[in-house]
């Protein structure tokens, strides 16, 4: 699968209006200066936004289906809840990797959604194809989203030298046929 970058209604689903307001900001590139947000985000699973999952469950559904699925032209099942991430202006790495080191399974692809403008060091950086280890950054806005072969692509992230925070959530889904279904990772 080449990785492609889709619109989408970003006023019918609008998870930045729904993460400020989780978060009491008006601007999430800034939230590193917040300690009260940076204190609370441990992981793609301990933080606010996933905590509170459930208050946008059936608008993430709906993206999927609505979205995901009609470009896909069918989907088996998907991640749900999603893993939302945050990279702090000024911190953050993770290692560069294949999803299939950590277990998941071929034919799996990758959904990213910032939920705010993605470039240079605050952005996800993939590989062009499998095994070139040419990593770019992406470059998207607020309002896009990124689908790609995560299980197989090399993809990261690398400390945040810009002045603004990313904001995120990416989950996995199974092409195919049939209704589509939850599935917890």
């Amino acid at each position: 699968m080449k990785s492609t970058i889709l619109e989408y209604d970003s006023t019918r689903y609008n998870f930045r209006k729904w993460a400020c307001e989780l978060l009491g900001v008006n601007d999430l590139e800034a939230i590193h200066s917040l300690n009260k947000v940076k204190t609370c985000n441990i992981s793609p699973t301990a933080n606010q936004l996933a905590k509170s999952f459930s208050s946008i469950q059936e608008i993430y559904k709906s993206f999927v289906l609505d979205v995901i699925d009609n470009e896909i032209g069918g989907i088996t099942n998907y991640q749900s809840p999603p893993s939302f991430r945050f990279y702090y202006s000024g911190l953050g790495s993770t290692v560069f990797h294949r999803d299939r080191d950590f277990g998941v399974e071929q034919g799996r692809i990758n959904v990213w959604v910032p939920l705010t403008n993605v470039w240079g060091n605050n952005s996800l950086w993939i590989e062009g194809k499998e095994g070139a280890e040419d990593h770019q950054p992406i470059t998207m806005q607020f309002g896009q989203i990124l689908l790609f072969d995560g299980v197989n692509i090399s993809h990261g992230s690398k400390i945040n030298t810009t002045s603004s925070t990313r904001v995120s959530f990416d989950f996995r889904f199974l092409p195919g046929g049939g209704p589509a279904f939850p599935v917890s990772y």
